[in-house]
């Protein structure tokens, strides 16, 4: 029987603080058609061409296990889709839509999902793990599910996200109809694959990345939240790189009017870090001056390198993080 399930307003499904989600639960092959359209419609309008995927697997033997539910999210101001996979005819929309490679597809550790999409004959053409993109191979504990990373990057809520559901619900996807404990699940763990990309990101008027920036810039993400208000991304211009560099307006960064800032980055040629001078002009801008010539110099950052700024506060002191994409 074909269904759509809609929650939203009242109804819909609270994730972190004040967040909630609109999801879209369904198997119709005309709302999937819908829901991709806008998804299209947006990513083509916007900065960010990365879309969170998770999948949910039936019951069977892991040796002839299928995608139960495909979940997808492009961030909290669009539906979230749970994709009834296992009680559908095959959709035609939906396997070109993974398989289009303007697209980056953020998932944690993929390869059982790689693996249950090829029995059913689908492809990612340009899958993401982001367990794999992990840049801090010494974190203190293991990050054996999507909820630890978005813990970390985004709110405590989501810690241990996969405890919150018994083993038993676990074993129900392909078994309708889907609990509501179940479509909060499957909503808010897609939705952490989105949050830090879609959601906290600041872009430059104009910005266009390739898929090896994308794919750097989510792993640039990947780092332990330490305050950082949102990254800017820009792609450096050959003004940029002189004596001083102004900072668009956009960026709003609670600072004295002038002062002194941190530096660093990590670049082929290893960690780097160094005091600047900066001052906030009159067009509420940050201008970081003495001490950024030389800094440009140490890191061999030149022009048409997209740079990635984090922004955080350490005590009293400021401190840039500069990656090259």
């Amino acid at each position: 029987m074909m269904f759509t399930d809609e929650y939203r307003g009242d109804n819909a499904v609270e994730a972190h603080g004040n967040t909630k989600l609109h999801v879209i639960h369904t198997n119709k092959k005309k709302q999937m058609a819908i829901t991709m359209a806008q998804y299209e419609r947006h990513l083509s309008l916007h900065h960010h061409n990365i879309v969170g995927i998770d999948l949910e697997y039936d019951n069977d033997p892991e040796a002839t296990q299928k995608p139960a539910l495909c979940q997808l999210s492009i961030g909290k101001n669009h539906p979230v889709l749970l994709f009834q996979m296992s009680d559908t005819e095959r959709c035609t929309v939906f396997g070109n839509f993974l398989a289009d490679p303007r697209y980056t597809f953020a998932g944690f550790s993929i390869n059982g999902d790689k693996t249950r999409l090829e029995r059913v004959k689908l492809e990612v053409a340009n899958f993401v793990d982001i367990q794999k993109e992990w840049r801090v191979p010494e974190a203190t504990m293991p990050l054996d599910s999507l909820g630890d990373v978005s813990g970390m990057l985004i709110d405590d809520y989501y810690n241990n996200m996969k405890k919150k559901i018994t083993d038993d619900e676990h074993q129900r996807w392909a078994t309708l109809p889907l609990s509501r404990r179940l479509i909060e699940y499957g909503a808010k763990d897609t939705y952490a694959a989105m949050a830090p990309i879609a959601d906290t990101c600041v872009y430059a008027e104009g910005l266009e990345l390739t898929n090896t920036e994308w794919r750097s810039m989510l792993g640039c993400l990947m780092i332990p939240n330490r305050g950082f208000h949102a990254p800017f991304l820009h792609r450096l211009t050959t003004a940029d790189l002189q004596e001083s560099w102004k900072l668009p307006s956009t960026i709003k960064f609670h600072a004295s009017s002038s002062g002194k800032l941190t530096l660093e980055t990590e670049h082929k040629n290893g960690y780097g870090d160094m005091q600047a001078d900066y001052h906030i002009d009159s067009e509420d801008c940050i201008n970081i001056t003495t001490g950024w010539k030389d800094f440009v110099s140490q890191t061999a950052f030149e022009a048409g390198d997209v740079a990635m700024v984090f922004f955080y506060k350490e005590e009293d002191s400021i401190n840039f993080t500069i990656f090259a994409l």
